[in-house]
């Protein structure tokens, strides 16, 4: 499927999955509600590794519902790239801490960690 994007005035988008209703929308300038794009890869991020976690936590028969993670983009100098991605996961606190070191390492080996440059930073804190 492809996905439309549509550029507006003030540096606005708004990207539509072919055929779907629900849109995505990105702001550049402030002030601004939406999601710069920098800020979307960071979500889609969070997303991808959220839904790796319960794919396997469902092969495992664990409840993992409610598991958070914050994603922090950092950008360089000039705010063209990002640079280093900070992950915080917040995991039930009935899971050991064994389990949630395991769900943290398998959730950087979804498909949009794996597409992101190699030199990105990451720090990753599981709670």
């Amino acid at each position: 499927m492809a996905i439309k994007t549509v550029l507006a005035a003030n540096l606005q988008t708004k990207s539509v999955l072919d055929g779907k209703k629900g849109e995505v929308r990105s702001a550049y300038l402030n002030p601004r509600e939406d999601m710069n794009p920098g800020e979307i890869l960071a979500a889609a991020l969070g997303a991808c590794m959220l839904t790796m976690v319960g794919f396997m936590a469902s092969k495992r028969g664990d409840d993992v519902t409610g598991t958070e993670l914050l994603v922090e983009p950092g950008f360089d100098e000039k705010h063209s790239r990002v640079v280093k991605m900070g992950l915080t996961f917040v995991f039930p606190a009935a899971l050991t801490d064994e389990q949630k070191q395991t769900y943290a390492r398998a959730a950087q080996t979804c498909p949009v960690h794996n597409s992101l440059r190699e030199d990105i930073v990451y720090t990753v804190t599981v709670k």
